[in-house]
């Protein structure tokens, strides 16, 4: 096979820091006489080998071990891959003369070494092509080991105006070539290849989009060696050359211009002119592993269009609500067949991706005559990727007021000082695959032990533990407030509160309403306990099919007609049973928590006649909100509070079903009458107008009334 060669000498895998002293001489690989041999250190490997050159491009492979192996600069050294040196001298034996992925694997096991499946992976990604297709003119560039190594080590490398326009050619070849491998990407030793390109006078300078001090390379600059995003300075967006972005026209790569879903200019770029939109990802491009904080060895996305079929993590994140749905608006732009031009100019984010472009998210304090106020920090946490990273990363130390996130990688951000506000970037940040995991590509989460959220109970932190995987979703789903909060016009829990209510026993989301119980039953309500220290309850039933969609059901037109996860949903939910849970019955559920929920709110805003004639505002001021809350009792502004439930935490009638029904019945219960006296009646008219919410509400079919459930 193609990397079982000299290639397999780099270790097949991103530059991997954290080897220790002498983890060759520990290796367990082969047989015992090859583990014990002595070693010699470097000195004499150098000393002996240092005429020895890579074939291709003539570099002498001391000089690039020397120069970029993290082998070398971690102090592990030559024999840590090839094995003991005391038997060789040269010309005796040595244990591993050409290491392969095993020998990798003796420290790249996740205990001496960051581990790697990097060999399989890479044997199963779009860029291994055993005869390349592409072997003419300027498609080696990219499309053949040869080319991409001898291109990017002359110059061959950039815009439109090297690759296409025909000053610049690839560099001479006379052999045959070869698909890309892993030694296309790194040099010996593992170490990353150096990327030359040219200026606009046709000079040799650094390829450095990234913008990285020193002379090595990242990964950054060397995946945009073909995969193009901005040209050598890392200043100028390359496009089409048609779209206007920061005011400017952009550069061309010189091909694949048409085919958004290759060119992550058009992927992966945020216009920070366009501030309420979100056109592409933001990358980390200054961070040590920026394109594998989502893709690993294998780089797969299938977000080509039609790959909606055969859907990956990549296009199911895309296409959820995390990700803005951002992935769907580009399928649907230019009438279904996007290209670079119409996914830029579309620009426009799904409604429900305003959580990621409402505020300026990533402004952090205010500086005015000396004051500094705080602006967007708190929301930083669930509103950001990088928030959400660092308060997964210190969920008891984090700073809720934002101060300790860094947001250099978006385009002109500068951090707040003691006199100057921040300095904010118009981009954006969806939730990443970094946000929630440390190792996005072997999924690894980065907090399973518990989520600590930021409101109180009876003065008392809130601490969510046994959620195991679901811990991520409780940190942000677990809600912003409770009734003890300060009176809002907006529901209290925040948008989207599902673990506040699932964990209502100590978060208390709603208001509840004095000597009534609000406690779960333990003998039918167990949501909370699914999963529990494993993939935990948000996981197990909206990633029960590992989609990255996160749908726990499916709908066509609005109604529901199938559960994700209805496996697992039978285990309680017996078929045919009493219980029985189907897409129907849950259709139903749906329909009765909103109706009821309207009838609540008929009450709230004195659509129905009551004894309570709580006073609403009519001034102009107020005409666009029911300011009346300020001066109501507590029970009315409870009932207030418990009527927003439906608009802001919809899926409450399955996420804890009789805590929200109560919440619900107890606030009409008070307002039809003034008093809590257990029951509620329904009027003929109300019966007609919501039949579901007769049934949810378990009223009496002819008298309309209903008793607490």
């Amino acid at each position: 096979m193609q990397i079982r060669r000299l290639a397999m000498t780099l270790f097949c895998a991103l530059p991997m820091a954290a080897l220790m002293y002498g983890c060759g001489s520990s290796s367990k690989e082969g047989s015992s006489s090859l583990s014990d041999v002595a070693t010699v250190g470097d000195t004499a490997c150098i000393q002996c080998h240092s005429s020895l050159t890579e074939p291709l491009t003539g570099e002498s492979l001391i000089t690039q071990y020397q120069q970029s192996s993290p082998h070398n600069a971690n102090g592990v050294g030559c024999e840590a891959c090839h094995g003991g040196g005391t038997q060789h001298n040269g010309v005796g034996p040595i244990p591993y003369p050409i290491p392969d992925a095993n020998r990798c694997a003796t420290c790249h096991n996740g205990l001496i070494a960051q581990a790697t499946n990097a060999n399989t992976a890479f044997e199963t990604s779009n860029h291994v092509d055993g005869t390349p297709s592409h072997t003419s003119g300027v498609c080696v560039r990219c499309h053949t080991h040869e080319g991409a190594v001898l291109s990017n080590k002359s110059g061959f490398t950039g815009d439109g105006t090297v690759i296409d326009g025909g000053v610049y050619l690839p560099p001479a070849y006379t052999g045959a070539y070869t698909g890309i491998k892993c030694e296309t990407c790194h040099e010996h030793g593992g170490g990353l290849r150096s990327i030359i390109a040219k200026d606009t006078l046709g000079r040799d300078v650094a390829w450095n989009p990234s913008k990285t001090s020193g002379a090595k390379n990242n990964q950054f600059n060397l995946c945009t060696s073909c995969h193009t995003m901005y040209d050598y300075t890392g200043n100028k967006l390359l496009a089409d050359g048609i779209i206007t972005v920061n005011g400017a026209l952009t550069g061309t790569v010189g091909h694949h211009t048409t085919s958004w879903y290759r060119m992550i200019a058009s992927t992966h770029f945020d216009d920070p002119l366009t501030t309420t939109t979100i056109e592409g990802y933001n990358i980390r491009k200054n961070g040590a592993t920026p394109c594998f904080d989502c893709h690993g060895h294998e780089a797969k996305t299938g977000t080509r269009y039609g790959n909606t079929t055969t859907p990956s993590i990549h296009t199911d994140w895309a296409q959820s609500g995390h990700a803005g749905k951002l992935l769907a608006n580009k399928y649907a732009s230019n009438g279904g067949s996007p290209t670079v031009a119409s996914v830029f100019s579309a620009g426009a984010i799904e409604a429900t991706g305003a959580a990621w472009v409402h505020y300026d998210w990533d402004a952090t304090t205010t500086v005015t005559a000396g004051v500094a106020t705080p602006n967007r920090g708190a929301c930083q946490k669930c509103h950001t990727a990088t928030g959400i990273s660092n308060m997964l990363n210190n969920p008891d130390t984090y700073d809720n007021t934002g101060a300790g996130n860094d947001f250099t990688h978006l385009s002109g951000w500068k951090k707040a000082t003691a006199t100057a506000s921040t300095v904010s970037s118009g981009q954006n940040e969806v939730l990443y695959c970094w946000g929630c995991h440390s190792n996005a590509g072997k999924g690894t989460l980065r907090n399973t032990t518990k989520a600590v959220l930021d409101f109180t109970y009876q003065s008392q932190p809130i601490v969510i533990t046994n959620a195991g995987k679901s811990t991520a979703c409780v940190t942000c789903h677990g809600g912003r407030g409770n009734v003890e909060s300060p009176r809002s016009t907006r529901f209290q829990g925040h948008h989207a509160p599902t673990a506040g209510f699932m964990y209502n026993e100590k978060t208390h989301m709603g208001y509840e309403y004095a000597g009534k119980d609000y406690s779960n039953a333990t003998t039918h309500f167990q949501h909370d306990t699914i999963g529990a220290n494993a993939d935990g309850p948000c996981a197990s039933c909206h990633m029960g099919n590992k989609s990255h969609t996160f749908a726990a059901v499916t709908e066509t037109a609005g109604t529901i007609t199938g559960i994700t996860n209805q496996t697992l949903c039978n285990t309680c939910h017996t078929v045919g049973g009493p219980y029985e849970m189907t897409a129907t019955k849950l259709e139903e559920e749906k329909l009765g928590y909103q109706q009821a929920s309207t009838i609540l709110n008929n009450y709230v805003n004195n659509v129905y006649t009551n004894p309570i004639n709580h006073a609403v505002s009519t001034a102009a001021a107020d005409s666009a909100q029911p300011y009346y809350y300020l001066n109501v009792s507590n029970d009315v502004y409870g009932a207030f509070q418990n009527a927003k439930i439906s608009a802001d935490e919809p899926g409450a009638y399955v996420h804890n079903r009789t805590y929200v029904k109560r919440l619900i019945f107890d606030s009409i219960d008070f307002m039809d009458n003034g008093v809590l006296d257990g029951t509620i009646t329904l009027s003929s008219a109300m019966m007609t107008a919501y039949p579901d919410a007769v049934a949810w509400l378990r009223a009496n079919a002819t008298t309309g009334v209903a008793s607490r459930p």
